[in-house]
């Protein structure tokens, strides 16, 4: 023991030890480490969201991880940020959250990522001075209880945090809710099929209830069993009744004696009282008629099953005034399309109906026409209870007719529905705003063309500290009007954040408004440009716009005026009795598909999806959505500085490099001279570095 003892004390063990520290050390930090996430948006971070889920899994959640190796430099980048999100989520998780990385080199995992329904992606690499291309995986798995989802393919790290919380959080909604079922109760699929039909030789036809059968055997025990399927031939009575109940297709034919007849073809999901229609029809092709949607059969009751169960929440769409269309692809189908996966629009004409008890949120969409004073007072009352509306509101008017090509006639919108906004504290002018600061196009006639009625935002016109614009790097809007929030800043119960302004360099016009670029130029004048606010967001306690309910006159079905009774009754709310939001931009043009394209990947669809969500209590997603990296964007002040530091990054950096490095050999050659100088001033031969 003594020998043992000394030796530890000697200089003989020094080495052992160290050897010895270094492997313990390598042991603690495998399981103890600490990571520093420097970027702005906290892009390797994840979101309060993300930790609450996969903290209270309660059931064994497994992610399976599909990356071939040697992927080009951009994809090895996805992967790398992939990897790393995913050790913050095990961190975060409880045992319940596992992450597994499955060898691609391995037969078996491709044939298991196949299986799976994987997809492979075509990668270009460069190699050997040659351009090539090879198919590759870069997707995720991820399995919940018996359920299996998706995600693929992953070719970006924009949103992919949302896209992976989302996704679970909606396997666990579904599984809670399958989990949560009455015993015996179980959601009916049924087919709809008229038997009939089949005497067409309609293409899929025949093949169809065993296509569907095959299909929800497969999901039904992903589900643990809690579906039921059924097979149901109408007669010619019932057509109508299910077209009218749940809006499947009818097909009117003839029999073998010359009879008019009608048919169904449909297949719904039903849960209680609700109810989701698959696409599901008979089309007419070049080749004659076909079934469509069987290809895709089984990804359709997935999502059918996901909107059942995931308690989607209802945002009410305001009709009836000449508001844009959801449903035109000339009008807001993809402002609708863009929100589906979270939120769902529901037609209110608030002529026939109040806005339900159970809703949140409204949009007024661009309305054209003037509301009536029983209308307005139903919105009025709706954000004195505390309601939340999006107010998307044209300060000027275009005729229907014009196109861009210098014909457009601009006209005041001049709508009541200003007044609640009045009385609000918001006033929206009656001009377009426009911009130095725009968004530019190429055109092969006139070159550069700026659009200054696009005004691009950075960083520094966007609110802060709000979670809607905290992350995002710029922002175009299109056609906006200024807003007025003065009166709204002077009342002490309503908090405004101004979300979305100009730059310093804009201005605005009330007439003669030609939006095309060659008869548009800015005012020579500076004293005449400022910045203007565009988007706002009104929170707190409001007033009233009414002193009273408005009054409507109370008539039996016959039309005659109802008696008078003893009590007079009012439920008229004076001031919010609930605190409110209250959104408000001068333009409906940002909803349509001028600014938003079909997979919403425009900042200002991710600007509307945020908007969104902080009004319906999700500021998390807010923050997932808009923390990406490519997000952020560089502010060019003007073309010479930009050519400036591109040539500098280009030729500028070499040639400091050469210089330094002349002045490094100068150095050590006035050096070497010093040295010969002051040790042996009389010897004229040099020293010279040996080649032996």
């Amino acid at each position: 023991m003594k020998k043992i003892l000394n030796w530890l004390k000697g200089p003989k063990s020094d080495f052992i030890l160290f050897i010895a520290l270094l492997i313990l050390l390598n042991i603690v930090s495998s399981n103890l480490f600490v990571r520093f996430d420097l970027t702005k948006p906290n892009s390797y971070s994840l979101s309060k969201g993300s930790q609450t889920l996969v903290k209270n899994l309660e059931q064994p959640l497994s992610v399976r991880v599909f990356f071939d190796d040697n992927l080009p430099a951009t994809y090895e980048n996805v992967a790398q940020y992939v990897k790393d999100i995913l050790v913050e989520y095990k961190g975060a998780g409880n045992k319940n959250f596992t992450v597994s990385y499955m060898d691609m080199s391995k037969k078996e995992n491709v044939k298991l990522a196949q299986d799976l329904g994987l997809q492979q992606i075509q990668i270009q690499e460069v190699k050997n001075n040659e351009v090539g291309f090879k198919q590759g995986y870069m997707g995720l798995v991820i399995t919940y209880g018996d359920n299996i989802e998706v995600l693929n393919p992953i070719t970006t790290t924009d949103g992919f945090e949302y896209k992976l919380t989302s996704k679970i959080s909606k396997m666990v909604t579904m599984a809670d809710a399958l989990a949560g079922l009455k015993n015996g109760q179980k959601i009916k699929l049924t087919l709809y099929l008229s038997d009939d039909l089949k005497r067409f030789g309609i293409s899929g036809l025949e093949q169809a209830q065993e296509i569907v059968k095959n299909a929800f055997d497969k999901i039904n025990k992903e589900n643990m069993d809690r579906l039921e399927f059924q097979v149901v031939n109408p007669n010619a009575s019932e057509a109508e009744i299910l077209s009218e109940k749940y809006g499947i297709q009818v097909i009117q034919y003839q029999d073998a004696n010359g009879n008019v007849r009608k048919g169904v073809l449909g297949l719904i999901l039903e849960n209680g009282d609700s109810f989701y229609q698959l696409p599901f029809q008979i089309q007419q092709s070049f080749f004659g008629y076909i079934v469509t949607g069987l290809e895709t059969v089984d990804t359709s009751i997935r999502e059918g099953l996901q909107s059942l169960l995931s308690n989607i929440t209802k945002i009410g769409y305001i009709t009836g005034h000449g508001e844009l269309d959801k449903s035109d692809e000339n009008g807001a189908k993809n402002f609708q399309t863009m929100i589906s996966g979270m939120y769902e629009l529901v037609d209110i004409d608030l002529n026939k109906e109040s806005i339900p008890a159970g809703m949140n949120s409204i949009i007024i969409n661009g309305p054209q026409n003037d509301y009536t004073e029983e209308e307005l007072y139903k919105v009025d009352q709706f954000i004195m209870r505390g309601g939340n509306v999006l107010f998307f509101v044209d300060g000027m008017s275009m005729d229907s007719t014009a196109q861009y090509t210098g014909g457009q006639v601009f006209t005041p919108n001049v709508l009541n529905i200003n007044r609640l906004l009045d009385s609000y504290g918001v006033k929206v002018e009656n001009n377009l705003v426009f911009d130095k600061k725009c968004y530019v196009a190429q055109d092969h006639n006139f070159g550069k063309m700026n659009l200054y009625w696009a005004p691009t935002l950075q960083k520094e016109q966007l609110a802060k500290k709000n979670p809607i614009t905290n992350n995002l790097g710029y922002v175009i809007m299109i056609q906006n009007s200024a807003l007025d929030a003065s009166k709204a800043k002077e009342d002490k119960n309503v908090k405004v954040t101004v979300l979305a302004k100009t730059s310093d360099e804009a201005w605005t016009q009330t007439e003669n408004i030609m939006l095309h670029p060659t008869m548009l130029t800015p005012p020579g004048d500076k004293s005449k440009l400022k910045s203007y606010d565009l988007a706002l967001m009104l929170e707190g306690k409001f007033k009233s716009a009414f002193d009273k309910a408005p009054e409507t006159s109370q008539t039996d079905d016959e039309g005659n005026p109802l008696p008078q009774g003893e009590l007079e009754t009012s439920s008229h709310v004076a001031e919010s009795v609930m605190p409110g939001k209250i959104f408000v931009i001068g333009s409906s043009t940002v909803t349509t598909r001028q600014v938003i394209d079909e997979n919403a990947t425009t900042p200002i669809a991710m600007f509307f999806m945020n908007t969104l969500d902080y009004l319906n209590g999700n500021e998390d997603l807010c923050v997932m959505r808009s923390k990406s990296l490519s997000v952020n964007t560089l502010e060019i002040k003007s073309m010479a500085a930009a050519n400036f530091w591109k040539f500098f990054c280009q030729y500028g950096l070499v040639v400091i490099l050469i210089i330094v490095g002349l002045l490094v050999l100068r150095s050590r050659s006035l050096r070497r001279r010093a040295i010969n100088k002051k040790y042996n001033p009389n010897d004229s031969r040099t020293i010279t570095k040996s080649t032996k």
